[in-house]
C-alpha cells in the first residue's frame, strides 16, 4: 500500500493549482514523482551506467500494454472500488485499471476541466454526448463526465447519451431552451459524437445557434472506426452549426491508464493545437533510441508522469508517438504496430441508434 502521506501532498498540489498557487516547479514535482514511484518499485535499478540519473530519469516507465497483461496495483484488487477498461474489439486485449480510490480521479478530472475549461466567464449548462457512468461503469471518460455534469450544470442540462445511442429529442430540447434563455451551454463528447451531432442538424436542416460563449470540449479521435472528422473540421462545423468560436472549441487527450489529462484550449495556451499537461502531470517525447528528450519540434514517444496515480504507476510509455511543442506536444499518431484504442470506438450511436 502506498502511504497515505504521498496521497496527500498529490491532493493538496492539486487543490492548490486550483486556487492559483500551486507552487509546482519542476524540482518538486520530481521530487514527489520519484518518492512515489520509489513507493512502488519503479526506480531504475542502480548500475554504473544509472549512477548519474537526475529527476525522472530515476523512474523507469511502465508500458502501456502491460496493463492488457497484469494487474497494476499498489494494493490488493479485491479492494477496488471500480475498474476502467480501455476501449478494444474484445475482453482479451483490454487494458484494466483497478481503482483505490476513486476521490483522487475525481480531484484531478475537476481541477483540470477548471483550470482549462472554466477560464473568463464558462457556461452553467452542460450537455454531454457522453454516457454518464451509471450507463458505462467501466468507462473512465464516462465518470469524469459524471462528475463535471454533477458539479457545474445548472440542472437542466445533462446527459443525451446512453446505451441506445444519442437522443434526438434531449439534444434539441437543451439546446432550444439554451438558446431562448440565452444560457450558454457547454457541450461534451467524444470526436465521434460530435460527427454524429452534426450529421443530425445537417440531416434535419437545423442549424442551432447558441448564446456567444458557449463551449465545446471533444476527446479521442476515430481511430479504427471507419469514420473521422479532423479537429479542424470539427472547429469549422461546431461555428457553422452551433456558433461557437473556434477558440472555444477545447480539445483533451487522457488514457485509461491515467487520473489526469492534457489540454489544448486556446484561450489558455494562445497556441491551437498544442495539449499541455496538467500542472500535476508531465509528458516527455522521447527518442527510444537514446530515451533522450527530442528537441522541441521533431518527434517521439510518449512518456507520461501522472502524480495521481500513486495507487498505481507513477510513469506510462505510451504506445503513442507526438510532436514535442514547448512544454506540451501535438500530432499524436499510434505508434508502428500499436493496436487501435480510444474513447471515440465508444461513441454513442447515431441519434436512434444507427
Amino acid at each position: 500500500m502506498i502511504d497515505k502521506s504521498l496521497v496527500d501532498a498529490v491532493m493538496t498540489m492539486i487543490g492548490d493549482s486550483v486556487r492559483g498557487h500551486s507552487g509546482i516547479d519542476d524540482e518538486g514535482f520530481e521530487s514527489l514523482a520519484v518518492e512515489i514511484a520509489a513507493a512502488q518499485g519503479r526506480l531504475r535499478r542502480t548500475s554504473p551506467l544509472s549512477a548519474n540519473l537526475r529527476g525522472l530519469d530515476k523512474i523507469e516507465p511502465l508500458p502501456e500494454t502491460a496493463f492488457k497483461m497484469m494487474t497494476v496495483a499498489q494494493f490488493p484488487p479485491s479492494e477496488a472500488v471500480a475498474e476502467f477498461r480501455t476501449s478494444g474489439t474484445s475482453s482479451e486485449n483490454r487494458g484494466r485499471l483497478p481503482v483505490l480510490d476513486m476521490e483522487i480521479y475525481k480531484a484531478s478530472a475537476l481541477a483540470g476541466f477548471e483550470l482549462f475549461c472554466m477560464h473568463d466567464d464558462p457556461p452553467t449548462r452542460f450537455m454531454s454526448l457522453i454516457p454518464p457512468a451509471s450507463a458505462r461503469p467501466d468507462s473512465s471518460l464516462s465518470w469524469m463526465a459524471t462528475f463535471l455534469v454533477e458539479k457545474f450544470d445548472d440542472g437542466l442540462g445533462g446527459f443525451v447519451a446512453g446505451t441506445q445511442g444519442l437522443d434526438p429529442d434531449g439534444m434539441l430540447s437543451i439546446l432550444s431552451r439554451s438558446v431562448s434563455d440565452g444560457s450558454r451551454v457547454f457541450l461534451l463528447g467524444t470526436s465521434l459524437d460530435f460527427l454524429s451531432l452534426f450529421e443530425f442538424l445537417v440531416m434535419n436542416a437545423t442549424p442551432i445557434p447558441l448564446p456567444a460563449g458557449s463551449r465545446l470540449m471533444h476527446t479521442g479521435g476515430p481511430k479504427a472506426s471507419g469514420r473521422s472528422i479532423t479537429p479542424r473540421q470539427l472547429a469549422a462545423d461546431a461555428g457553422r452549426l452551433l456558433g461557437i468560436a473556434p477558440q472555444d472549441v477545447i480539445e483533451e487527450f487522457g488514457m485509461t491508464e491515467l487520473f489526469s489529462q492534457a489540454y489544448d484550449s486556446p484561450r489558455i495556451s494562445g497556441v491551437p493545437g498544442r495539449l499541455i499537461p496538467v500542472p500535476w502531470m508531465r509528458t516527455r517525447v522521447i527518442d527510444p533510441r537514446t530515451m533522450k528528450d527530442v528537441p522541441d519540434g521533431e518527434r517521439g514517444l510518449l512518456v507520461h508522469y501522472d502524480l495521481a496515480c500513486c495507487h498505481t504507476c507513477v510513469a506510462i510509455m505510451a504506445a503513442d508517438t507526438a510532436t514535442r511543442s514547448g512544454n506540451g506536444f501535438c500530432d499524436i499518431r499510434r505508434a508502428a504496430g500499436a493496436a487501435a484504442r480510444g474513447c471515440s470506438r465508444n461513441a454513442a450511436p447515431r441519434p436512434g441508434g444507427a
